[in-house]
């Protein structure tokens, strides 16, 4: 490294781009040794071509870090592995040195030392034409500082079937009463059931249950990130609700309970669920693989509860570890991936996959010229996250790791218990996980 401080080199690197000679990630002599210079876990973009854009990327980058193939380890790891292989990895010692995290488990493994500091970029990607969408910013920051690199802020929109609603001659609901209704209109199991709500214990329930207690007045913990409210009058509202479309409407097919988080995509893409809320991976799905079922669906905002339409984003980030003796390597590729020209490529190949955060890639014809996008850049800007009316923290972290929601809500449908005794439940666990994260 010469005599320029880190953000003069930063300066440099982000004007003069990966054909810059000398770039101020290249391998010198002075690191330290390590067969692999480079390790990058890649969790799938749910399309071959982002992929293939993806990992073309690494090696570009690598080459201008001057690294041979051989010290590149490109590892291919399934969605549903990921947070079990990190885990492992992390107690073993040897993490990968980027991966791609999701929500608040920036903040859940920041906050036990393991992330390398990655401000300065993230500031950069503020100082682009009309900057990022801000709301990705909660997700990524721990103690001031940006401990992740914001990749892109999913809405979560309901993907509906139009075809089925044209035939039934109704209108995509505005209410989740009207939506009840309009199910049983729609529906014809054992084929085809509504709704496809994701029920099992997984990540995906605790998305698909809290937005909608959201719309009813419910949610997890106050704002200040303390007080936790999830034994509510609202919650049991919401909750009795979800109860109802299982168990007296029959809505919701009763192997919801079983599912991964798959389970809701493969419904809908199966023909088998009318609705689903989920991001847009779905819809991206069709892109490639039924483009008969693409142009029957549409994208829209929750239905609205007594509180109004509440929507859910997620932020997925880029974390690079610091158990790593290459850490400018690791930041290096992530700024790589995150040049606008880069970025853009695995955005539009993901076929709606991934919302930019970048907010001017919005102005492309890509996102401009498609109606069934038309909410995306409201639900971006105004939506919430699942640790909703509080931020993502390491203990939301731990709430959603441990799937303390999804327990709750198999305690009302399968042990039949009722909502405000598995809601006190719930909330003494979250009550607790809580209590240690504020305590330390």
């Amino acid at each position: 490294m010469s005599s320029m401080n880190r953000r003069d080199v930063l300066k440099l690197a982000g004007a003069a781009g990966v054909a810059a000679t000398g770039p101020w990630w290249r391998v010198g002599k002075s690191h330290a040794q390590r067969p692999k210079k480079l390790v990058y876990w890649h969790l799938p973009n749910f399309t071959p071509l982002a992929d293939q854009i993806q990992k073309e990327q690494v090696y570009e980058f690598a080459k201008q870090a001057g690294l041979k193939e051989s010290e590149v380890e490109y590892a291919v790891v399934a969605n549903e592995q990921a947070a079990a292989k990190l885990a492992a990895s992390i107690e073993a010692g040897n993490p990968p040195d980027v991966i791609r995290l999701y929500e608040s488990n920036v903040q859940f493994y920041g906050s036990q030392g393991h992330l390398l500091d990655v401000t300065e970029l993230v500031a950069k990607m503020r100082r682009e034409p009309k900057g990022i969408f801000e709301s990705s910013m909660t997700a990524v920051v721990y103690k001031g500082r940006a401990l992740g690199v914001p990749l892109a802020v999913n809405p979560w929109p309901v993907h509906a079937r139009l075809d089925l609603l044209e035939q039934a001659k109704v209108e995509y609901p505005k209410t989740w009463d009207e939506f009840i209704e309009t199910s049983k209109k729609i529906q014809s199991p054992p084929r085809l059931y509504a709704f496809g709500m994701c029920l099992g214990l997984v990540e995906d329930t605790t998305d698909n249950v809290m937005n909608l207690l959201w719309c009813y007045g419910g949610k997890m913990v106050e704002a200040d990130n303390r007080t936790v409210v999830m034994n509510s009058a609202a919650n049991v509202a919401g909750v009795k609700v979800i109860e109802a479309m299982f168990k007296t409407h029959k809505i919701i097919p009763q192997g919801a309970i079983g599912w991964d988080n798959s389970g809701n995509n493969k419904a809908y893409q199966s023909k088998q669920a009318a609705f689903v809320m989920n991001p847009s991976s779905i819809y991206a799905y069709l892109d490639s693989n039924d483009k008969d079922l693409q142009k029957v669906t549409g994208l829209f905002p929750v239905p609205a509860g007594p509180k109004g339409t509440v929507n859910q984003i997620d932020t997925w980030s880029y974390g690079a570890f610091k158990k790593n003796p290459y850490p400018d390597i690791a930041r290096g590729l992530i700024e790589y991936f995150m040049q606008p020209a880069n970025y853009d490529k695995i955005i539009q190949s993901t076929g709606g996959r991934w919302v930019p955060v970048y907010k001017r890639l919005f102005d492309s014809p890509f996102w401009r010229e498609k109606p069934e996008f038309k909410h995306f850049v409201n639900m971006a800007e105004t939506g919430v996250p699942v640790s909703y009316a509080g931020a993502p923290t390491p203990a939301a972290g731990e709430v959603l790791n441990t799937h303390v929601i999804p327990k709750m809500i198999q305690r009302v449908l399968v042990d039949n218990w009722e909502p405000a005794k598995a809601l006190e439940e719930c909330d003494k666990r979250i009550v607790e996980i809580y209590s240690r994260y504020n305590k330390a």
